[in-house]
C-alpha cells in the first residue's frame, strides 16, 4: 500500500457506505471556505454559458485535488437537493445562499458516480461531508470536472469578496485546501 493509500484511508472508509469524516477549519461569520482543496479557476473560465455568465451568482471554480469529497464550506441548512446528486444548496443564518456544482453537464450521469450524505433541511457544520464524486468517472465520461461554488443571491449584498488565495500557485493560480477562506460576503 503507497503512502497516497495509507493517508487517504485517514480520511476516507475503505466501506463505501460509511459517511467520510468530518473536516475541522475555523470559521467566521459572513464568509465561505473552499468545500474541497483544488486550484482556483475564475467563474469565467467554466466551461459552460449559464455558469460563466454568472447567472448562478459570484464565486470561483475549483479543479479538486485530492479527496472526491465536497465538504459544507460554512454552517448552513441544505435547501436544494436533487436526485442526481450532483449540485447541493445551503443557506446561512444570516441568508447567504450558496450553491456547489460539481462538474459540468454532469446532470446527464444520472447519480453515476454520486453520493449524498445529507438531505434537504439538514443543519450541517462547516466540515460536514456533503457529496462524494468520483473524479476519473467523470471526466471519463467525456465532462469538466470543476466544483463551482457561489452566492447565487449576491444582490442582496453590498459585496462579494473574492478572497480565495494562496502563496502555492500551480500554472499561476492558487492552490487552496479545503478550509480556505475563498468568499467574505459585506451586508
Amino acid at each position: 500500500m503507497g503512502l497516497w493509500s495509507k493517508v487517504k484511508n485517514v480520511f476516507v472508509s475503505a466501506n463505501d457506505d460509511e459517511t467520510p469524516q468530518k473536516a475541522t477549519f475555523t470559521t467566521r461569520e459572513n464568509t465561505v471556505y473552499a468545500p474541497c482543496s483544488g486550484v482556483l479557476v475564475s467563474i469565467q473560465e467554466v466551461h459552460d454559458e449559464i455558469i460563466s455568465s454568472g447567472l448562478f451568482g459570484e464565486g470561483y471554480g475549483i479543479l479538486p485535488v485530492g479527496l472526491d469529497c465536497i465538504y459544507a464550506p460554512c454552517d448552513a441548512r441544505v435547501t436544494a437537493t436533487n436526485v442526481t446528486n450532483h449540485s447541493i444548496g445551503l443557506t446561512t443564518e444570516s441568508g447567504i445562499e450558496i450553491l456547489i456544482h460539481i462538474g459540468v453537464d454532469t446532470v446527464k450521469m444520472n447519480g453515476k458516480g454520486f453520493k449524498r450524505f445529507v438531505h434537504a433541511n439538514d443543519n450541517v457544520k462547516a466540515g460536514t461531508p456533503l457529496i462524494a464524486f468520483d473524479s476519473l468517472g467523470i471526466e471519463s465520461a467525456g465532462y469538466e470536472n470543476v466544483i463551482v461554488i457561489t452566492v447565487t443571491n449576491a444582490d442582496k449584498f453590498s459585496h462579494i469578496d473574492l478572497v480565495g488565495e494562496s502563496g502555492t500557485l500551480v500554472g499561476g493560480r492558487p492552490l487552496v485546501k479545503l478550509g480556505d477562506p475563498i468568499l467574505h460576503v459585506s451586508r
